[in-house]
């Protein structure tokens, strides 16, 4: 079923109509001749309304469920080409693997770093310190000009971690925050040269 049942149906109905006035015009006085007919007649009429009222609302139906599968077959590739290109700008974040060096203190307390001399690569910069001692110590990186990038809290007896995120190449200091430390000599240098700048 198609739209062409919309004019078939109204050209029925239109010869049907114009048949009955020219039989009431043109016929007897007694239109139509028996009740019988009259009730036949409305009966096919309404039948024949009926059922094209009955065919319209199916066909909108079938309209409206069409433009949403449309709709949903149109929205659907511009979705994956989104959720693609998210992926691809998460798995280029995931691709940067931070370096990551190792600084410890002695066992004994005392106010230095080993190694005092640190050298990495541009990027992103991990850096787990061990203070096995009872003494509280600390780790920061800064800029020559002493600009902080990180540190950690001052603790004892245990491994520390520090993230410093965006390294470029240039000379750094690592250095105790507890007051004192620094300035008694714990502290060293940090290197960043070589390999790609992010």
């Amino acid at each position: 079923m198609d739209g062409d049942f919309f004019f078939v149906t109204g050209i029925v109905l239109v010869l049907a109509a114009v048949s009955l006035a020219y039989a009431g015009i043109r016929g007897s006085e007694r239109f139509p001749p028996s009740r019988a007919i009259l009730v036949g007649g409305t009966a096919l009429f309404t039948a024949i309304v009926g059922v094209t009222v009955a065919f319209a609302i199916v066909k909108s139906e079938d309209e409206q469920e069409h433009r949403e599968e449309t709709a949903k077959e149109e929205a659907q590739p511009a979705a994956e080409a989104e959720t693609g290109t998210q992926a691809t700008e998460t798995g280029t974040q995931a691709a940067a693997p931070a370096e990551t060096l190792d600084v410890s203190s002695p066992a004994d307390g005392a106010l230095v770093f080993e190694p005092s001399g640190l050298e990495a690569k541009p990027g992103n910069l991990m850096i787990h310190y061990d203070n096995p001692s009872q003494v509280p110590h600390s780790i920061a990186v800064a800029t020559a000009n002493g600009n902080v990038l990180g540190e950690t809290q001052p603790a004892t007896g245990g491994t520390q971690t520090l993230e410093v995120p965006d390294l470029t190449p240039g000379k750094y200091i690592f250095y105790c925050t507890v007051p004192g430390h620094k300035e008694a000599g714990m502290e060293g240098d940090l290197t960043v040269t070589g390999g790609p700048t992010p």
